[in-house]
Parts: structure tokens; sequence; C-alpha cells
């Protein structure tokens, strides 16, 4: 019980973490220039892959427990 109580919390901090992570990237989007390796497309993409299919899995795993 005590562990299910715990990856509920971790959880909970983590998507309110990756949301300011989002947050973040998406202020480079608009605010500077894009470089070779760090083009806007590429934090469009950080934001797609990484981040909200983060999201999407602790959301199911709140739900389902």
């Amino acid at each position: 019980m005590k562990d299910r109580k715990h990856m509920k919390k971790a959880r909970e901090k983590r998507i309110e973490s990756i949301k300011k992570q989002i947050g973040k990237h998406e202020e480079k989007i608009k605010k500077e220039k894009g470089r070779l390796d760090t083009t806007k497309d590429y934090w469009k993409k950080e934001i797609d892959d990484k981040f909200l299919k983060q999201i999407e899995e602790d959301e199911e795993y709140l739900e389902g427990k």
C-alpha cells in the first residue's frame, strides 16, 4: 500500500514538472532562433515525443490505480 501512495505522489509531481518543462520549451520556440542542432522543429519534437507521451502514461497509471 505504501508503494502505491508513493508512486501516485511521484507521478503527480512528475506531471507538474513535465508541464513546466513544456512551458520552457514553448518559450524557447517563441524566443530563440534555431541553431544547427536545436531548431524550432527539434523543440516541438521534444515536446511531442518525450513530454506528452510521459504525461499520458502517468495519467493512465493514476486513473488505473
